[in-house]
């Protein structure tokens, strides 16, 4: 059983999310996206093995999360799921060598969802 934080600023996507992955026993930590910086202190306190994260938030973009999550030392090295609607494989690319794990397209499937979250966290 893994600890994972959603970040995602859609309630309906975030108990989706939480939903399907409770339905793994995986311990779920919801944080409300008000800004970067308060979203990282967060998941500095939760120290989660796993980030779901919403592409596009209007206070904390996805592009700028993963940043700085890369960059911050206390955070640097974890696994992290994008979730978005838009299909840019340059954005994909780019996400990538941040240090994202994967991309996955909104509405997300359940089963590909659990099968990114199993093969990312080696379970």
């Amino acid at each position: 059983m893994a600890k994972i934080a959603i970040v995602d600023d859609s309630r309906l996507a975030r108990t989706f999310t939480a939903s399907c992955l409770k339905k793994l026993d995986h311990t779920v930590e919801v944080v409300e996206p008000t800004s970067i910086f308060e979203v990282l202190k967060a998941l500095k306190e939760l120290n989660p093995d796993l980030l779901i994260m919403d592409f596009l938030m209007p206070e904390c973009p996805g592009t700028s999360l993963a940043r700085a999550v890369g960059e911050d030392a206390a955070l640097k090295g974890m696994k992290t799921i994008v979730l978005t609607a838009h299909h840019d494989d340059e954005v994909t690319e780019r996400l990538k060598h941040m240090g994202v794990s994967e991309v996955l397209f909104k509405p997300a499937d359940p089963a590909e969802l659990a099968g990114a979250v199993t093969r990312i966290l080696g379970a």
